[in-house]
């Protein structure tokens, strides 16, 4: 892919994930938030997932996971939740 390709590509990969950033009002979301998003704009999981794994290459996002705690016992782990954090906001 030349350069000029690439960088058209990253430019409205970039614009789709602010996108959703934008709609939430956070720097920081959840990867079920990000895929509803996508869903109610009509575009299906499979295509949001392949967009968030395709800004995390291109370094527009990142992807960290959050523990889901029982309440109460708040060393009792019992799952967890992908968050996705824009690049350039994580110490917001």
């Amino acid at each position: 892919m030349d350069k000029e390709k690439a960088r058209k590509e990253r430019k409205q990969v970039k614009a789709l994930v602010e996108g959703v950033f934008n709609h939430f009002g956070k720097d920081e979301i959840y990867e079920g938030q990000f895929i509803k998003y996508f869903k109610d704009q009509g575009i299906g999981k499979e295509e949001a997932e392949k967009l968030w794994v395709k800004a995390h290459s291109m370094n527009i996002l990142r992807m960290g996971s959050r523990p889901i705690v029982r309440k109460g016992k708040p060393l009792e782990i019992i799952g967890h939740a992908i968050v996705l954090t824009l690049v350039g906001k994580e110490d917001r």
